[in-house]
């Protein structure tokens, strides 16, 4: 995905609670990126037709409504999804449940992070998606790791390249992170993503982080730092948000 433009973001927001719609757009106000929150709805269904009339860059969104259950919520937002391909959606949820969770990621526009995760490192996702990546954020990846199956019969097949991208996947850093720190090309890291999820019979990312929990005890140590801790580079990342 190319980052946005410059002039100011267009955002929707969505909770059911005005309380936390306006806390959200507090926190928003912190993150020093131009942006305009142009809609605020307490249900799914109120976002979608506000959509129609008035197009934004970006929707920020709970996974149910007001009066609506996350069943109800998800289908409405795949279906302005697909109505609506530019919209970049990030899903900020409370949701724990992996089988509510993997039914979004096939949408490549629609990045998910948690609201367990430390407001920083929140600050630091949302940046990510302002700047056109897609995120998971770690936590969200250890709740679709609770359907893991028992056995990855293709696992030994891995290389270690495979398996170092995986673990800096798994650990939420986005292929081009995972470039510059490897001082390797975006093409050649997604690659080898490729060609780990060919060989574990995958075919997209939520099946791919299903296989999280069984990956973790096969998944090599990188650089001093054991996998699916936190990686040396989101330690300075969240040392200088502190600091900032």
């Amino acid at each position: 995905m190319q980052p946005l433009s410059q002039k100011p973001l267009g955002l929707a927001l969505m909770d059911r609670s005005p309380l936390t719609l306006t806390g959200l757009s507090c926190f928003l106000g912190t993150l020093n990126v131009a942006n305009e929150i142009i809609v605020q709805e307490t249900s799914m269904a109120g976002v979608a037709e506000r959509l129609l009339y008035q197009p934004v860059d970006i929707l920020i969104t709970e996974l149910n409504g007001l009066n609506e259950t996350i069943a109800q919520c998800r289908e409405v937002l795949l279906n302005l999804c697909a109505q609506q391909p530019e919209l970049r959606v990030i899903v900020y949820t409370r949701s724990q449940t992996g089988e509510d969770l993997c039914k979004l990621l096939d949408v490549v526009n629609i990045s998910v992070v948690s609201r367990g995760d430390e407001l920083p490192l929140v600050g630091e996702f949302f940046h990510r998606v302002f700047n056109g990546e897609r995120v998971l954020s770690p936590l969200i990846g250890s709740y679709l790791a609770r359907t893991d199956p028992e056995d990855v019969s293709s696992l030994h097949h891995l290389t270690r390249c495979e398996n170092d991208v995986l673990s800096f996947l798994f650990n939420g850093m986005s292929l081009r992170e995972i470039a510059e720190l490897q001082q390797r090309s975006i093409k050649t890291i997604s690659a080898h993503k490729c060609n780990a999820m060919r060989k574990l019979q995958v075919k997209n990312d939520s099946e791919l982080f299903s296989l999280r929990k069984t990956l973790a005890s096969s998944l090599p140590v990188i650089d001093g730092w054991k996998s699916l801790d936190a990686p040396p580079c989101c330690h300075q990342v969240w040392r200088g948000i502190q600091q900032s």
